[in-house]
């Protein structure tokens, strides 16, 4: 999620904890009274208006973008002043969804804080990894793929695979466009695959079929078809930009997982009824909080 799309989340956010902070006309100081815009009591001040765009670390917001966020502002306060005004604001169910979502902003924004001070890729990082996995550079892959949706489906292809080709598996199972020339990918590069891809590829030879692989797509069975050398040379320059992204993503990881278990450590935590205490599953998820935006 960039800068721009958080806009409307935050103004979401802010609403939901009513609307910008309240200056009744009466309480604001003479030197401070001219403001952008009222609705009622409520005025909407410059710096109101700089809290509620998110930092960007990119450009500057344009004052289109601005006047865009000041119509949403009242649109939303008007609505706001409504609802407070007919008593929703006391209903328990809006209460205790208000509670949730100022759990979930400042959690994610305790996270985003944490891991922006944590995770630094160095020059030195990029070249050791260029160097540790230049081999892998010098190669492209012919890879095929059968992708489908469930991990039922993934087992019953698995088992299929004992007795049928890849590619007669792939056209009739794989729900993946390109199922109709038996999951051929084509050639792929170190860098132009999703990671889960990356991390299989390597660790097979020519022939070779994976096990299940999981990714945001679905479940996969990956076949290596054949390797043949890069047809471009890639020197650190043509990767330096994709392989500080790739560190600074598994950075980014392994620093939430450390810090959510350094505070899991010496919370105090209590499962009052046991029906709704952690199973396995639970216990070993630690990717609760989004991370997308941080990606």
């Amino acid at each position: 999620m960039n800068a721009r799309e958080t806009v409307s989340l935050l103004l979401l956010v802010m609403f939901a904890f009513g609307g910008c902070e309240k200056k009744k006309k009466e309480q604001i100081p003479e030197t401070q009274a001219t403001g952008i815009v009222r609705v009622g009591d409520i005025i909407l001040t410059g710096e109101d208006l700089e809290n509620i765009l998110p930092e960007s670390e990119r450009i500057p917001f344009t004052i289109e973008e601005k006047k865009v966020v000041v119509d949403r502002w009242v649109d939303q306060e008007i609505i706001y002043q409504e609802a407070v005004r007919r008593g929703y604001k006391n209903d328990p169910r809006i209460r205790a969804r208000l509670r949730s979502l100022e759990q979930e902003f400042l959690a994610d924004h305790l996270v985003y804080i944490e891991l922006r001070n944590r995770t630094r890729v160095s020059e030195e990082e990029i070249e050791k990894y260029f160097n540790e996995h230049k081999r892998e550079y010098l190669y492209e892959y012919r890879v095929s793929h059968i992708m489908v949706n469930t991990l039922e489906e993934a087992e019953n292809v698995k088992e299929l695979l004992g007795k049928r080709s890849f590619i007669w598996v792939a056209n009739r199972y794989s729900v993946d466009p390109v199922a109709r020339n038996g999951g051929d990918l084509g050639y792929l590069t170190k860098g132009n695959m999703i990671p889960e891809f990356e991390n299989a590829i390597f660790d097979l030879k020519s022939g070779g079929t994976s096990d299940i692989i999981k990714s945001d797509f679905g479940y996969h069975i990956i076949k290596l078809i054949g390797m043949r050398e890069s047809l471009n040379r890639v020197g650190l320059e043509d990767v330096r930009e994709q392989i500080m992204n790739a560190l600074m993503i598994e950075k980014r990881e392994n620093s939430y997982r450390e810090f959510l278990e350094s505070l899991r450590s010496s919370a105090d935590v209590e499962y009052i009824d046991n029906a709704y205490g952690p199973g396995p599953a639970q216990e070993a998820k630690t990717d609760s909080l989004e991370l997308e935006e941080f990606k």
